[in-house]
């Protein structure tokens, strides 16, 4: 064996890149883990490590310790129990056949001790165990813990809700960090589980990450006990009815990042909340309306602010809504900005596009660096008013506007739009802007692009831009953006009206030509 291989540090930063997981730390993305699942790279990735745990006694506690830092429910633990301690029934159910003993415990403890990570969004925290056999255990471990070094809990998809309870304070120990609970049942974690959840500072008091998410929202006084006395927590994501107080949010110290979704139709009830800072506030609500007056009554200054509603609103409306958040979320520390939309049955009504008028309330935050509104329709913009917007932003280094979708109406930005863009905000690295590319005239636009080039961006969002002559746009825009790597039209998933947007393919088509002329320029 090789001299290095002597060495633990070595040996494990091998194992656990041989199984890799998609964390940070301790938190996982369970949507990109769960793609994995199903790879051969995963699969085998679990096998080499069963075989390197056998293979050598100085691999054995090295492998199984990266064999075992992540499952997706507790079914693997009790699986390597002794077999005649439980019996597989035909539909893959695991049940008890006699009385737990301390060699079973014994045997359970040696694998559970090395997990780190127990939950998956998309799997059964109990997977096949039938009830019987999780009390049992549950029963002897009564004075410990039944995963003692669980860094990260994801709890969704369980099949009972009561075991689930009981279970709950024997999975929160001292060195969870990281605890994700989707409600089963509505009203689940308000009335099954507060006992528990009042005592989280004390069962897991270094709690830096949780989300208490729907379909069911949480009763706010829950939350404020599950909440308040954690001292390091640092990030929280909730749902609630939409018409309760949450003004007891204030007391919590420390947090930087917020996420609330504001369950219900019903009109919002004003709340006092404030802080002097937070890294990230999230708000999801039925509109835009609903969100402005839920924070009537707050102070929070933030760093990024994301507003999605689930229905969009009149270009009037979206004025409205953001001059009443000044001074009560949009303040000078602000520098990413993203309203986000979900639904729009009427998106292409004129009255929905933005105007110069609608961007007035921002155009005062000089330290926007990212300002995303791809879901809004931004055809009665012109190149004058375009210019002025970005005056407004020297920093800018993100900007969408109108991308996401396809809109009936024309835009009236044209390349001239686009390079006073380009020549006013020279740190931009991504760009997403809708603009009329068939009167791009080669000779004009190198006039107009003298001088201005953006190395920075290589990927342009152009959503629905319409174009017609694809050799004279690669010359205009190789000129100001002589690094681009590819196009990106509206996205095929948003389709206002049920439909997506007309000879989308054939645009898409033609940008690739695009592209084709760009690199056959630079390979001359």
């Amino acid at each position: 064996m090789h001299a290095c291989l002597l060495i633990p540090e070595i040996v494990k930063l091998i194992f656990t890149n041989v199984h890799v997981y998609d964390t940070d730390e301790y938190l996982v993305n369970f949507v990109d883990l769960y793609s994995r699942l199903a790879t051969r790279r995963y699969a085998a990735g679990r096998h080499s490590l069963a075989a390197l745990s056998r293979v050598c006694r100085s691999f054995k506690d090295i492998a199984l310790d990266a064999l075992w830092v992540k499952l997706d429910s507790l079914e693997p633990l009790f699986a390597c129990l002794p077999r005649d301690l439980w019996t597989m029934t035909d539909d893959r159910k695991l049940l008890i056949q006699r009385p737990v003993t301390e060699a079973d415990w014994s045997v359970f403890e040696q694998y559970a001790s090395r997990v780190r990570i127990l939950g998956n969004a998309d799997f059964d925290l109990f997977g096949g165990i039938d009830a019987e056999f999780v009390y049992a255990m549950i029963g002897f471990c009564s004075q410990s813990l039944l995963v003692p070094n669980l860094r990260t809990l994801c709890c969704k998809g369980y099949r009972y809700p009561d075991v689930f309870h009981s279970c709950m304070r024997y999975l929160l120990g001292p060195n969870l960090i990281y605890l994700f609970v989707v409600s089963p049942t509505e009203g689940f974690l308000s009335s099954a589980m507060p006992s528990v959840l009042s005592d989280l500072n004390r069962y897991s008091p270094q709690l830096e990450v949780i989300e208490f998410l729907g379909p069911h929202p949480m009763c706010p006084r829950v939350s404020e006990l599950a909440l308040c006395g954690l001292t390091h927590l640092r990030k929280a994501n909730l749902i609630f009815p939409s018409q309760e107080d949450l003004s007891w949010i204030s007391r919590i110290v420390g947090l930087q990042e917020l996420k609330i979704v504001l369950a219900g139709i019903f009109p919002p009830l004003r709340s006092q909340f404030r802080t002097s800072y937070l890294e990230k506030l999230v708000i999801h609500s039925f509109d835009l309306t609903t969100s402005g007056s839920s924070v009537a009554g707050w102070v929070v200054p933030c760093r990024q602010l994301q507003l999605i509603p689930t229905f969009t609103e009149s270009a009037v409306a979206v004025e409205r809504v953001l001059r009443m958040l000044d001074q009560r979320l949009l303040f000078n520390v602000l520098e990413h900005i993203l309203l986000d939309a979900v639904f729009g049955p009427n998106r292409n009504h004129i009255d929905n596009a933005f105007t110069l008028q609608t961007f007035t309330p921002l155009m005062r935050f000089s330290s926007l660096k990212e300002v995303d509104l791809s879901t809004f329709c931004m055809s009665l913009l012109d190149d004058d008013d375009l210019g002025s917007i970005v005056k407004s932003w020297p920093h800018l280094e993100c900007l969408y506007l109108g991308t996401k979708c396809f809109w009936q109406m024309p835009p009236k930005i044209t390349f001239r739009g686009l390079v006073t863009l380009l020549a006013t905000c020279p740190d931009l690295r991504n760009l997403g802007l809708v603009f009329d590319t068939t009167k791009v005239d080669p000779s004009t636009a190198e006039t107009l692009g003298r001088g201005v080039s953006n190395t920075n961006i290589t990927h342009f969002h152009v959503g629905c831009s319409p174009i017609e002559q694809p050799p004279q746009v690669a010359v205009s825009l190789s000129a100001v953006l002589p690094c681009l790597e590819e196009f990106i039209v509206e996205s095929w998933l948003v389709k206002p009206l049920g439909q997506d947007g007309p000879d989308r393919q054939a645009r898409n088509a033609k940008w690739g030509e695009v592209l084709e002329h760009i690199n056959h320029t630079l390979i001359k």
